[in-house]
């Protein structure tokens, strides 16, 4: 049975080399920067000449930071859905539907015209929590290039995917499929 799902067309085999290629995935006892690294350093060695242009990843800093040590030259991105998923759990998204629309919109604009003024909605909208905006400007715009898509323009088909989670994904549809 064939399936328009994406994932169950991952599990059959179709490429989705457009969302990134997963390389490698890791199951520790421990998230520590140190564990992470011994196991990037562990992938480095065993592919020396492969330097990864982009990885993708959570807002996990011991994952950046280990990424960061091990390949220092990669850029590291930020899942969307990762960051959607962050942002939606400091304020409550069936209590504020439009601000949780403008904040969707906000992180998946590839203008950035449309990216400012989003922002400027968002920030000056006098009805959303003050809470969730103080969070946004402390915690994700500082670190605007690692998600924005804005600043994602110009890249390479292997570069272009929005999300870690392909092997999540995989292992879901072949779960899924099983029963």
């Amino acid at each position: 049975m064939v399936s328009n799902d994406r994932y169950s067309n991952l599990a059959q085999g179709r490429s989705y080399s457009h969302l990134g290629v997963p390389v490698a995935w890791m199951l520790a006892s421990n998230g520590t920067t140190a564990t992470i690294a011994f196991f990037l350093q562990w992938v480095r060695d065993a592919s020396p000449s492969v330097q990864p242009a982009v990885i993708m990843t959570d807002r996990d800093q011991a994952q950046i930071n280990a990424i960061e040590a091990i390949y220092p030259r990669s850029t590291v991105n930020l899942c969307t859905w990762h960051v959607l998923r962050a942002m939606r759990s400091h304020f409550n998204t069936n209590q504020y539907p439009v601000l949780w629309d403008k904040v969707k919109a906000w992180v998946k604009t590839n203008d950035q015209i449309e990216f400012a003024r989003l922002w400027v909605e968002i920030s000056a909208d006098p009805s959303a929590p003050q809470s969730f905006i103080a969070y946004l400007k402390a915690q994700w715009l500082p670190v605007t290039p690692k998600w924005s898509r804005v600043l994602r323009k110009g890249r390479s088909i292997y570069e272009e995917g929005d999300t870690n989670m392909l092997i999540e994904a995989y292992v879901f549809a072949l779960f899924r499929e099983i029963r």
